[in-house]
Order: structure tokens, then sequence, then C-alpha cells
């Protein structure tokens, strides 16, 4: 297939998944509550609001410095400025086509630093490995405060509508043979194709996971490990300040805790790598979230809007201004580089 063909075919998909989502959100509010819902909107507090996505934004910046370290193992330093940028044009560029903006962030250095592109490629597998780590870590810490609460959460959004659509097939004959048949067919063709399963997890796939543990193992030639470990959780820290800030937005829900917000900073940062920068699926995940903490339906329904439309409009501001100066912000190295040549 035409790669400009495929690329707008992602973009279409993505685009109709984030729209079919933000539907489903927006869908799902009760004719009674509409008016309550944008009356929440006018209450909120958005002087926290601005606190919460200027915490945010200092987090990116983190990563973005994080990033120079992970650049001097292999040889290669980039300037604070350039590291910024990239970051910034990167989640810009995430709001269109999800992962995409790992790709122009290396491009940003590629550019602007003349470090090759597959090496600073290697940087940032590397740091979605450790933000993987760091999630799973997350989930764990959750589990661990709030196992019932994460139990009832899954029993309620989960187990109970996958009941009510497929539990009377239980009881039917046909269904369960029907079932039983087409898990015989696949199990068959498994084993049939074994060789090329094997051959696969050998080839492409193989050498992705190869990449993914030499990018994990780089981490030892780190200058300052101990740093770089404090960065990455601080990171975190700061995605979890930025989101339990902002719960002081609203009367409502600024008496919720650490417990309920730990939770829905698990399952909204699931829903972003859903639809293009999550949108969609933080507000209708997040909604759920606050309905399960007993949070009334107007604010559970604004509060993940005003949460996610805070972080895109400062990333869409900074990283749109990024963007745009940051051939200039690098004339001067140029002009240098060109005065060399010529020298």
């Amino acid at each position: 297939m035409n790669p400009k063909v495929k690329s707008t075919l992602q973009l279409i998909l993505f685009a109709a998944i984030g729209i079919g989502l933000v539907w489903l959100s927006i869908h799902n509010i009760p004719d009674k509550d509409i008016e309550t819902t944008k009356q929440s909107f006018k209450n909120a507090n958005y002087t926290i609001v601005i606190i919460s996505a200027l915490i945010s934004i200092l987090a990116h910046a983190v990563r973005a410095w994080r990033w120079d370290m992970l650049m001097k193992p292999i040889g290669h330093k980039i300037s604070f400025k350039n590291s910024f940028a990239g970051v910034m044009i990167g989640y810009v560029v995430n709001y269109a086509v999800p992962r995409a903006g790992e790709f122009s962030r290396c491009g940003v250095a590629a550019k602007y630093e003349k470090i090759p592109y597959a090496a600073v490629l290697g940087t940032v597998i590397t740091e979605r490995i450790i933000d993987v780590i760091l999630l799973l870590l997350l989930f764990f810490i959750t589990l661990a405060v709030q196992f019932s609460e994460l139990i009832g959460l899954t029993k309620i959004y989960v187990i109970q509508p996958l009941s009510a659509k497929f539990g009377g097939l239980l009881h039917n004959t046909l269904y369960l043979v029907i079932i039983a048949v087409v898990l015989l067919v696949i199990a068959g063709t498994l084993f049939a194709l074994r060789n090329k399963i094997k051959s696969l997890f050998t080839g492409k796939i193989g050498g992705m996971l190869r990449s993914f543990w030499d990018g994990l193992k780089s981490i030892k030639d780190l200058e300052k490990p101990g740093l770089f470990i404090v960065q990455s959780f601080l990171i975190w820290v700061m995605y979890f300040l930025s989101l339990y800030v902002c719960l002081f937005c609203f009367d409502e829900t600024k008496t919720l805790g650490v417990k309920p917000a730990l939770a829905f900073m698990l399952f909204t940062s699931i829903g972003v790598m859903v639809s293009p920068g999550g949108i969609g699926a933080y507000q209708l995940i997040g909604t759920q979230i606050l309905l399960f903490y007993s949070v009334v339906n107007g604010i559970a329904v604004a509060f993940p809007w005003i949460v996610w439309g805070a972080q895109f409009i400062a990333i869409i501001v900074i990283g749109g201004l990024c963007f745009l100066f940051l051939p200039l912000m690098n004339s001067n190295k140029h002009d240098k580089l060109s005065a060399n040549t010529i020298e």
C-alpha cells in the first residue's frame, strides 16, 4: 500500500475513533444533567486549572532534561531548548496520530543537533520502556491501596456488562456448540501455522523485542543513573500532582483525596493510548471513574473535559510556538556551522 494512502487511512481511523468516543462521552449525559454540566464548566476555578496545566508543562520540561541524559551514553548531547521543543512538538503531533509524535521528536534532534536518527530513536524507545514500567508500578500501587475499589470497578464496568450481553449464551446449546467449534478451528489453525508464527517472532517482532531489551540495558551506561531514576519518578509525580491539584477546582471533587485520584490517573492513562491524545477516551473513562466515587453527574462529566482541555491548550500553544520559533532558536548554530564550512 502507498505510504501516503496508509498514513491518510490511519489518520481517518484514529480521528473516527476519537470522534466516536467524544460522541459517547456526550451522548451518555442524561437530559436532566445537561444544564448542570454547563453550570459546572462556569463554576470551575480556572486559576487552579491553570496551575494544574503549568505543573504538567513542568513535567514535560523534566522529560526534556532526562532525554539529554539518554543522549550522553551514545556520544551525543542535545540542548535543552531543542529537547523541550522536540518533546512539545511530539505531543502536538500525537493529537493527530498516536505515537507519531515520537518520530517527529526524533526528527527535531536529527535536524537541529545533527544526531543520527536511528540513535535518537533508540533513546525514545528506552523512554517508552521506562514509562511502561512506571505505569505498571502505578497499577500495582493503586491495586495495593484500593483493591476492593478496583474489584468494584471491574465488576461494574467489565463483568456485569459482559454478563448482560453474553450470559444468555451459556444457556443455549447451539451457541455453545458454535463457540466450541470456533475455538477448535482457531486452535487447529494456530497449530498448523506454528512454524510461521515462530519465524515471525524471530524476525521483525523478535528484532523489536531485542531493541526494547537493548534500550533497557543502555540505562546502565548512564553517567548519573540515580538522577535518571529520580527524573523518571518526578515526571509521574508531577503528572499526578497536576491531576490532584485540579480536583480543587470543584467543591464536589476536592474532598476525593489521593486514592480516587490514583485510580483516575491510572485508567485515563490507558485511555490516552486508545485515541489521538486521549480525546473522547479520557473523558469517557474519567466520567465513569468519578461516578463510581459518587461524584454528581454534571461534575463527573465536566471535570475530565477540564483536565484534558487545560493540558490540550497548553500543549497546542507551547508546542505551536516551539514549532514556529525552532528554526529561529537554532539560527545562530547554523550560522556558526556555515562559517566553519567557509573557513
